[in-house]
């Protein structure tokens, strides 16, 4: 009877402290789904506040992603958008051109962030306030597509005082995708993410069929 107790106050003490890791590693980002999106429709009114933000007189841009948050300040709700001059090529991740923005607009006032010029992005594949600051980050998606190969990266990109916009975390090869693979193994790999204790994203990787 002594035995049966200790073992039950055992299991118990070590649910009171696998909880609290559990709960704080719950998957924000799942690539086991199928997480395909088409670019936002946009409305016309909603384009021109996003053209006239953009220095330089832009004539057109396109709209690759669309969210919602508090990402320039606490406590706000306001829209934000990936933009760009030109949709990217998977096949050219390092395309040359004008770097990518981030553009919110709250109350119809617009601002605009700066990314680093060699990274291109296709999609805003979630938010999340990793530094629980009150201000969330944004994890974008990188896609590079080579020789029957698809590679899906994540950053975690936070938005700065100064227009400009940081990288403070990057996730590789979330997904490997080599089923189209002409001559070698065909095989497909997928990450769950979830948010740490420390703020840091943590990947989790699991091994798909090919269709």
């Amino acid at each position: 009877m002594q035995n049966r107790s200790l073992r039950v106050l055992t299991c118990s003490l070590f649910l009171v402290f696998a909880l609290p890791a559990s709960a704080a590693q719950r998957a924000i980002l799942d690539y086991r789904k199928d997480g395909s999106e088409r670019p936002p429709t946009v409305p016309e009114n909603t384009r021109a506040a996003l053209v006239s933000a953009i220095p330089g007189n832009a004539k057109d841009i396109v709209v690759l992603s669309h969210d919602r948050g508090s990402f320039s300040d606490t406590g706000v709700s306001e829209d934000i958008y990936l933009i760009a001059d030109k949709a990217p090529v998977a096949a050219e991740p390092f395309a040359p051109g004008p770097a990518q923005l981030l553009v919110t607009i709250k109350d119809s006032r617009t601002s605009v962030w700066k990314l680093p010029s060699e990274l291109r992005y296709q999609r805003i594949a979630g938010t999340v306030d990793a530094d629980r600051d009150g201000r969330d980050e944004l994890l974008l998606e990188a896609v590079f597509y080579n020789m029957g190969q698809s590679i899906i990266s994540v950053d975690l990109v936070a938005l700065g005082a100064n227009g400009g916009a940081a990288v403070r975390q990057n996730l590789k090869d979330v997904v490997t995708d080599n089923c189209d693979n002409p001559v070698g193994k065909r095989e497909k790999r997928a990450s769950t993410i979830a948010l740490g204790n420390n703020g840091k994203l943590i990947a989790k990787q699991y091994s798909q069929r090919c269709g």
